[in-house]
């Protein structure tokens, strides 16, 4: 992502200029000269703090997986984080479908650890909410700047995931810019097509996988694309012209789904569906990869750098297949991408169990120090011999199953973005996907109101959501007209949506925004 990269330096120095105090008791890593320079220009109680600065620092924390099994305690990936950091980790591993309740839980116990790792949209969750308007976490932003790390993360991002304007997470970096269309370029091929680069030339490229053979078996069997509810739906209410999730104009909001650009997608995927350019059982579909994956649909939208991980199975069935990514359609009102429009993901720091100012220093920086250029470099490519050897000076993965099995398990440990890892070959048809998400983040639409709060989002957005994705799919499939869209619309006002708008209205006007 653009605007991300970290400074390259290490924080040996400014340990040694600062191990007299017994504020940097924790995450210095200073080596046995440092710990002789600063022990000559100390007295006695000055020398203890000097060896106590050589202990580990146990940190406590709170972190979430989506494997079948959480990762090893005591793997060696885990050492060397310690090794780097200088600390004693102690993890308690969550299944993420129970992340949430689990958190909950804790909160109202007060029993957390040092570091909380919140999942994205966390500002929808009451008990999160409460706790941090009630002070029980503490506000990281003044002192960012002291890290050199920490420091450099990007501010527009920094302030797309604060609470009420402040700052009390270190965000996760996910690809904002991240999704796309992932199509099959070997049935463009078939079809003589050139890539769409505009919404009319898209349409016709959807139709012609639909309808025109593309992978050439002499049958009419394929589709356009496959979905799981009206997946890819934002997309071209961007692509059309509309906002991501909400329009801000002189201070008032409007829902995307509110716009004409929302009703001009909703009836082009009407007809999508009416003419089996789409799957017809998007409705109940759990898979959006299934039927690309079985070589049964030529695009997908769907995160760009996922494009060589989550289509194995299509290279197992058709060795012949080819895919390539698009991400910049121009529409009416010119080339539209969209973040992703979420609350981001972040590690947050409760005051529970961090009782100090110095307490909290010593925990940013073990976090400051993760995104050191030898910590991505474990992240990104793991052990050298191990999971990768260099060719030419450039790392090569030899194992990915055993990488995956043992570093990147503990992804979501790391914040960083991985641009100081180092740089190796990747296929060029990823470099071309994470170039694509780099290049747009700038240019991006937000979503305005993806870091405020609103009391009736917390309490009933749920609910209010679910009205209006039941009237898209029911209006898509042909079950209720603009007639019976209207009326849910109505409902979704009257249910707490209105007040909802003045809530985020109020919230962003507090803020000083214009």
């Amino acid at each position: 992502m653009n605007g991300r990269s970290f400074a390259r330096r290490r924080m040996a120095a400014a340990i040694s200029a600062i191990a007299l105090t017994s504020t940097v008791i924790a995450g210095c890593n200073a080596a046995g000269t440092e710990t002789k320079q600063a022990q000559g220009k100390t007295d006695g109680a000055n020398n203890t703090g000097a060896q106590a600065a050589k202990q580990p620092v146990a940190i406590k924390m709170m972190i979430p997986y989506w494997n079948a099994e959480p990762p090893k305690q005591g793997g060696e990936t885990l050492k060397k984080i310690e090794q780097h950091t200088n600390t004693k980790l102690d993890i308690i591993w969550t299944p993420g479908s129970a992340y949430t309740d689990k958190l909950n839980a804790s909160i109202a116990s007060q029993d957390l650890p040092q570091i909380v790792y919140v999942l994205a949209d966390g500002n929808k969750n009451a008990g999160l909410v409460n706790a941090i308007q009630s002070g029980m976490f503490w506000e990281i932003g003044p002192y960012l700047k002291d890290y050199p790390n920490l420091s450099k993360i990007n501010p527009r991002l920094l302030e797309e995931s604060s609470f009420d304007g402040k700052i009390y997470g270190i965000y996760k970096h996910i690809p904002q810019a991240r999704n796309g269309i992932v199509y099959r370029k070997d049935w463009l091929d078939n079809l003589g097509l050139k890539e769409p680069k505009t919404l009319d030339e898209l349409i016709q490229v959807m139709k012609a996988f639909t309808f025109n053979d593309p992978d050439k078996n002499g049958k009419q069997d394929t589709i356009a694309f496959g979905a799981s509810g009206p997946i890819g739906l934002d997309l071209f209410v961007a692509w059309f012209g509309g906002p991501n999730k909400y329009e801000l104009k002189d201070g008032k909001l409007t829902p995307a789904f509110m716009t004409k650009e929302y009703m001009d997608a909703m009836k082009l995927y009407k007809s999508f569906y009416d003419q089996n350019v789409m799957n017809r059982d998007f409705a109940v579909q759990k898979n959006d990869f299934e039927m690309i994956n079985k070589g049964k649909s030529g695009m997908l939208f769907a995160a760009l750098e996922e494009v060589e991980s989550r289509y194995v199975d299509l290279y197992k069935a058709f060795p012949q297949a080819k895919l390539d990514v698009i991400s910049r359609i121009e529409g009416p009102k010119g080339v539209r991408v969209i973040t992703r429009g979420v609350f981001p993901p972040q590690f947050m720091f409760p005051k529970t169990s961090i009782k100090t100012e110095e307490q909290l220093k010593q925990i940013l920086n073990y976090m400051d120090k993760l995104a050191d250029p030898d910590m991505q470099n474990l992240f990104v490519w793991g052990f050298e011999g191990v999971h990768y050897k260099l060719e030419n000076g450039k790392p090569v993965r030899t194992d990915a199953q055993k990488y995956n099995t043992d570093v990147a398990s503990y992804e979501f440990m790391r914040f960083d973005d991985g641009s100081k890892a180092m740089k190796g070959t990747n296929s060029p048809i990823l470099e071309k996907a994470l170039r694509m998400q780099e290049e747009n983040f700038p240019s991006a639409i937000s979503n305005p109101v993806q870091a405020l709060i609103s009391k009736t989002n917390i309490e009933r957005g749920s609910e209010l959501s679910k009205i209006v994705g039941d009237a898209t799919t029911k209006f898509i499939m042909g079950e209720i007209d603009e007639g019976g869209w209207n009326k849910a619309v109505e409902q979704w006002r009257k249910g707490g949506g209105d007040q909802m708008i003045k809530e985020y209205e109020e919230a962003y006007a507090k803020l000083g925004k214009k």
